[in-house]
């Protein structure tokens, strides 16, 4: 019967199959994600489906644009500063930069303006940010379309002109910027591209709208969030003390008893190492048998050996050399044994053959790492010894005694067996007395330097209660053999370096004149004391503060907020995701 003849006795069955393979395309999306007879999509908001190149376009255009202008804005100000133009700013150039930053405090907060919004669309269920900018744009745009948001050509036009990307030295508009920025060539607009722009800064303006409404002008209270800026910029000076670890004296030798104590309170620390026995059977491949031949022939031993759960090795060998259908092969050594045991050892003990290097996934690795640390079931020696005594070895056999095969250096195949492991035990304490006397001096060491230093600790601490100055508080260090120095000034908020075991936190939490935390070290004590805190008191400070540090704090409580408003309207607006967009937290 021809193919046509079939389709004329048979027209209903393939008009059937034919509207069955359709309902099947129509339920299929081409991408692999279910539609469900819907348009399919990557994102679905408010019942907009976005497919995966609008995600894209949403995603990429919205971060790229606010990452443009960061990158432009700091290309513009080096090239401004750069007085030789050799593309680096040495630090004079530096200073005079960071001089007038603090002179137009609006640059710096209108960049971080950016960040917050570019960090606030980042943030969402997806693992990739792009993918969580184009959702919470998206979003932005169905409550905007709610709320009658629209902003218009002046409102863009405005923004975009008072963004320190766009302004000259002289104050007039980057135009050349903004063309490059928007695709222009040869004077010739890309008004996609533009329009993309457009559409990112617009979607700002929405965003910072709503913030509005939402925050409701919600400030910190500004004496308090004053002090705690102050806080962050003081200059510090201090006092510190560095009692070495080698200052301290050496702990008196423990009694026999004290020693004996100690390794009974930890014996469990002083075990014997583990030990094994171990077989070794190694396959000859015939003079002409190729390696993945002889591959091959191993597969079909081990899965043999696997059916058998590992019982009957010599015979699964005997069976395999003997079967025609197999490569060529030889398995028995010179004495006629059809395997070599080695004598129970721990792997550093391991004689020569376990000591030879086969290849292993890829790399060179030992025989005795594999069978010390990748076969964990195995009989006890005792077993072992009693089974083979008894010749009943195949009673206690198990597949997973094995690994292998294994391609040595001189092209044979290795397959291990791990016949039996001997359990490390406590060792008795004439054996690990060696062990444990060096680990209780280590021990003691280091609760001498801990006990010396909180003593001195304690001393200076009553003596700074008693009203005495610095100079004879730390003179009581000094006499315990630490070595006093001043330190500072440091500038908090410039990172400046401050002596070891001393944090940023100590400094802020402790008074003047009060000793900070103790700080323990493995190489020594810190005990430190601040001598002298300044903040900043003049006009450009002071305008700073005003005009950008209590703004933007300001609008990080802002973003708080935002942010929470962000979460509830993805809820609101019913985000769906496409069953292959990888979620935050998901591997």
């Amino acid at each position: 019967m021809t193919f046509l003849e079939f389709i004329r006795k048979n027209s209903l069955l393939v008009l059937i199959v034919i509207v069955a393979i359709g309902a099947g395309l129509l339920m299929m999306d081409y991408s692999g994600q279910s539609s469900n007879f819907s348009r399919d999509f990557h994102i679905q908001v408010n019942g907009t489906n976005y497919k995966n190149q609008e995600v894209y376009a949403l995603g990429e255009s919205g971060s790229g644009t606010i990452q443009n202008l960061f990158a432009s804005t700091q290309s513009k100000l080096r090239d401004r500063f750069d007085a030789n133009d050799d593309d680096e700013l040495s630090a004079d150039e530096e200073a005079t930069l960071n001089a007038w930053l603090q002179e137009h405090p609006e640059v710096d907060a209108t960049l971080s303006r950016l960040q917050y919004v570019l960090n606030s669309w980042c943030f969402g269920p997806c693992a990739d940010a792009d993918e969580n900018v184009a959702i919470n744009r998206a979003v932005l745009h169905e409550e905007a379309k709610a709320l009658g948001i629209v902003p218009s050509k002046e409102q863009i036009d405005n923004f975009i002109k008072n963004l320190p990307a766009f302004a000259n030295a002289d104050g007039s508009f980057d135009t050349k910027l903004y063309q490059n920025l928007t695709g222009y060539y040869d004077g010739v607009a890309n008004n996609p591209m533009e329009q993309s722009f457009r559409s990112v800064i617009s979607d700002i303006i929405v965003w910072e709208t709503i913030g509005a409404m939402v925050t409701n002008g919600v400030t910190h209270n500004a004496k308090m969030q004053s002090q705690i800026i102050d806080a962050g910029n003081q200059s510090i000076k201090g006092k510190t003390a560095w009692l070495a670890a080698d200052k301290v004296p050496a702990p008196a030798a423990p009694t026999e008893d004290e020693l004996k104590a100690y390794w009974e309170t930890h014996k469990d620390n002083y075990k014997s190492e583990q030990r094994r026995i171990v077989s070794l059977y190694t396959l000859t491949p015939g003079q002409d048998v190729t390696m993945d031949a002889m591959m091959n022939t191993a597969d079909v031993i081990m899965q043999d050996l696997s059916m058998a759960n590992g019982a009957g090795l010599d015979n699964v060998l005997e069976n395999a050399a003997n079967n025609p259908e197999n490569a060529e092969f030889t398995y028995k050594q010179a004495d006629g044994s059809t395997h070599v045991t080695l004598p129970l050892c721990t792997e550093a003990e391991a004689p020569a053959e376990l000591q030879a290097e086969v290849d292993h996934n890829g790399k060179s690795t030992s025989l005795a790492s594999i069978a010390f640390n990748e076969i964990e079931a195995a009989t006890t020696v005792a077993a072992y010894e009693a089974a083979l005594k008894n010749n009943t070895l195949d009673s206690i056999a198990n597949i997973q005694q094995l690994r292998g095969f294994f391609l040595t250096r001189d092209n044979k195949l290795m397959l291990i067996k791990v016949e039996a492991v001997e359990t490390p035990t406590v060792l008795p304490y004439e054996q690990a007395k060696d062990k444990a006397l060096a680990d209780l001096n280590a021990e003691r060491s280091d609760n001498a330097l801990t006990l010396a230093a909180e003593k001195l600790y304690k001393e200076m601490s009553e003596a700074v209660a008693a009203g005495e100055g610095t100079d004879a508080v730390f003179a009581k260090a000094t006499a315990a053999g630490a070595d006093v120095s001043d330190f500072g000034p440091c500038e908090l908020s410039l990172g400046s370096t401050l002596p070891e075991g001393i944090t940023v936190q100590h400094l802020l939490s402790t008074a003047s004149g009060k000793l900070c935390p103790l700080a323990v070290q493995p190489t020594g004590a810190r005990i430190s004391t601040i001598t002298e805190r300044t903040v900043p008191n003049d006009t450009q400070y002071t305008m700073s503060k005003l005009m950008y540090m209590l703004p933007m704090q300001n609008a990080k409580l802002s973003n708080i907020i935002m942010l929470d408003w962000l979460n509830s309207a993805r809820i609101r607006y019913n985000v769906l995701l496409s069953e292959h967009v990888k979620l935050y937290g998901s591997n």
